[in-house]
């Protein structure tokens, strides 16, 4: 009933003010904050758009967890969203195949120019068949993976940790949190009744093309260009041989996926010893949001590279069902422009939702931290990184250190080659069906056989048509190669 209703896209009190003026709504991925004051800051914000590209700005807090359901609303018609995330839970190519997006090439060229020359090369890893559906969110999208560490109970307890780790020397520091009687659990996997690919990806340098693996992988994709399926290779079985041994050996929560404590919050309190996070200078921003009471210090797994799969997993679309697609994309080109909206969707209101530390350094006020503050952001990127405000301590050289660490990035071989995933959909959707049966299962340990299970997943992924995802991903390659 709601998606056959007349909905307008202005409020009467909009209306009032003038014909001209419409609502654009943009996503702010969060980890679950309420972030009770964002009407205020969409106020601010307001005072800025309005006289400048008649447009109100509606923000739309959105839990990662409900992310993906919340896209699936917006194109059924029961949630307005207009700017949204794509590619962090949702593959581009996925999303275009689905009708959720539009493109951008006419809308950059007429209401986006400033945004286009940012962008530069970047619009070539965001576009399909030349038909450009998202532009990158962080225009410093080079980074490494790996691991966040509580260096204080490192420190406290004598854990050796060293900048080269492997699953035998993270096993080795979950042996000791237990021998040492810590009460310590070496990570967690949270509570989502599922597991994402970043702790497999943080410890084997894959291109996965943003399909979390169940397109095929490369690994070492800086030097190869050899596609393979991921679930059937030596070592995601020794992953889950290793994730079943941390399990039994209570280095991991036996009840991790259903205890109702996720992950994040686990680490944020010293319940455990470390999370799989990427790494960069630009990353570490997102420790000073946490505002924690100990030293988390962040080691690279993998080189620092620039994928496909990498600078698609933070970007923005705009969503098929905008009824404003030109005010949307004068919308995105403001904030990239100006600093003003940028830190105020980014980092909310100067003195109440942070306070400077430096000239373009921050942190929160005393007391608060992303989870309490009357608003902030977490997965969401707005605006040029050189222009907004980052959480740190100082402003020596903060956003040099960023631009820096990005341009120092590796371009993977496969750097701007899309799959596309129209021809296989159906295999596509059977694959991730028994994707989401097994990997919770495996990547936590809950089997009584990791080799067992691991072989059933392995001819049920057969039998749903794992090999013909893979033979076309390997075909749409050669011939992007070619070209």
């Amino acid at each position: 009933m709601w998606g056959c209703r007349n909905r307008e896209n202005v409020s009467s009190q909009e209306n009032s003010l003038s014909e001209e003026v419409c609502e654009i709504a943009i996503e702010n991925m969060t980890l679950g904050a309420a972030y009770p004051d964002t009407e205020e800051v969409e106020k601010m914000i307001n005072e800025i758009t309005v006289p400048a590209i008649s447009c109100k700005v509606k923000i739309v807090n959105c839990y990662i967890g409900d992310h993906a359901n919340m896209l699936k609303k917006s194109r059924m018609g029961i949630q307005q969203l207009d700017l949204v995330n794509t590619g962090t839970t949702t593959s581009l190519s996925e999303l275009v195949s689905e009708g959720a997006l539009l493109e951008l090439n006419d809308l950059l060229e007429n209401y986006g120019q400033d945004l286009e020359k940012k962008e530069g090369n970047l619009l070539d890893v965001t576009s399909i068949n030349g038909k450009i559906y998202a532009v990158c969110a962080n225009l410093n999208p080079g980074r490494a993976s790996g691991v966040g560490y509580n260096n204080d109970i490192a420190k406290k307890y004598d854990i050796q940790v060293s900048d080269q780790l492997t699953l035998d020397d993270l096993t080795e520091i979950g042996r000791q949190l237990k021998e040492k009687n810590t009460g310590i659990y070496l990570t967690s996997f949270g509570n989502l009744g599922n597991v994402e690919s970043s702790a497999f990806t943080s410890l084997f340098d894959v291109e996965d093309f943003g399909g979390d693996m169940n397109y095929g992988v490369i690994f070492h994709p800086l030097d190869s260009t050899e596609i393979v399926n991921a679930y059937a290779s030596e070592e995601y079985r020794d992953f889950c041989r290793i994730m079943k041994l941390w399990r039994d050996e209570g280095y991991i929560p036996k009840d991790s996926l259903y205890s109702g404590v996720d992950a994040q919050s686990m680490f944020n309190t010293g319940e455990m010893f470390l999370q799989w996070t990427s790494v960069s200078q630009g990353t570490l921003h997102l420790v000073g949001k946490k505002n924690l009471s100990f030293d988390e210090v962040l080691v690279a797994m993998t080189p620092n590279r620039i994928t496909t799969s990498l600078v698609q997993e933070f970007t923005w679309g705009i969503s098929s069902s905008c009824k404003k697609p030109e005010k949307a994309m004068e919308l995105l080109n403001l904030i990239y422009t100006n600093n003003q909206v940028a830190n105020l969707l980014q980092n909310g209101r100067e003195g109440i939702d942070y306070v400077k530390t430096g000239e373009k350094t921050i942190r929160y006020p005393e007391n608060k931290d992303n989870s309490n503050v009357g608003y902030s952001s977490y997965f969401s990127s707005f605006g040029d990184g050189e222009m907004v405000y980052q959480f740190g301590d100082s402003d020596t050289d903060w956003h040099d250190y960023i631009k820096n660490y990005s341009e120092d990035s590796s371009p993977s071989k496969t750097l701007g080659y899309v799959f596309q995933t129209d021809s296989v959909a159906e295999e596509v959707e059977n694959v991730s069906r028994i994707v989401n049966k097994y990997r919770p299962v495996l990547e936590t340990g809950m089997t009584q056989d990791a080799d067992e299970t691991l072989d059933q997943f392995l001819a049920e992924l057969e039998a749903a048509g794992m090999e013909q995802i893979i033979k076309e991903n390997r075909q749409q390659l050669k011939a992007w190669l070619e070209k």
